[in-house]
């Protein structure tokens, strides 16, 4: 049996008087794709950064593959795409690339940035300073960014937010592609049919707990925007 690639076991976070988490558990296995759902300060954001290691939780435990999210072990198994794109405007998309290949140790450097600039249909603009691209073009360098080095998880925080919909066609084929190779997502969005088409599972949060837990399927998309996302719903 594969080691479970994510465990969370009561885990809660407070910015002083400020509750962001209470008591989450979540488990997530090898290859699976579980989006997090949930309004704006449910706590989305707040439970990505602790999985990446950026912050730590005020109380319960988090295991990456086994270990703290912040070991050295983990730099290599995990990327993370959220709203701060990690992009140098002055240097080009090949500069951007060449550091972070430098950064993480990748063999094959010139054949990798190839490779995931075709991806993201970025070849054409190279050469281009970053200072010049569209927030969207902008998006799709920060995927190949993310894709660099191989990475068996991939944490996106919104990462649909302001793409035109090419772009939003594009990275979901590229996220399909992903998940067909077999590596863990974790995605969270407010999109219920970006959602639906992509997922395993649904995890919604409200008031910062998790209210709903179920493979996809389970409810239906108008169901669970019914239930939770409704203007009776409960607010967070």
């Amino acid at each position: 049996m594969s080691e479970i690639a994510l465990h969370l076991d009561s885990v809660s976070k407070d910015f002083g008087r400020i509750i962001a988490l209470r008591g989450i558990n979540l488990d997530v296995q090898p290859g699976e794709f579980v989006s997090i759902l949930g309004r704006n300060g449910a706590g989305k954001t707040t439970l990505l950064n602790i999985i990446s290691g950026i912050s730590t939780p005020s109380e319960g435990e988090v295991l990456l593959f086994g270990t703290d999210p912040a070991a050295s072990s983990n730099k290599s198994k995990l990327a993370v795409i959220s709203h701060e794109m990690f992009l140098y405007s002055n240097l080009t998309a090949v500069e951007n690339l060449e550091y972070y290949t430098q950064m993480y140790r990748v063999e094959g450097m010139e054949d990798k940035i190839s490779s995931v600039l075709e991806t993201v249909e970025l070849t054409h603009r190279r050469f281009d300073l970053v200072s010049t691209f569209s927030r969207g073009m902008m998006q799709r360098l920060t995927i190949a960014r993310a894709l660099l080095h191989d990475p068996q998880f991939l944490l996106l925080d919104e990462p649909f937010t302001g793409l035109d919909q090419h772009a939003i066609a594009m990275l979901t084929t590229i996220l399909k592609g992903q998940k067909a190779q077999g590596r863990t997502i974790l995605l969270t969005t407010h999109d219920l049919h970006i959602a639906n088409d992509l997922s395993d599972r649904f995890v919604v949060i409200d008031k910062h707990r998790v209210v709903y837990d179920a493979a996809v399927g389970a409810l239906g998309v108008d169901e669970l925007r019914s239930r939770f996302f409704s203007a009776e719903g409960a607010q967070s």
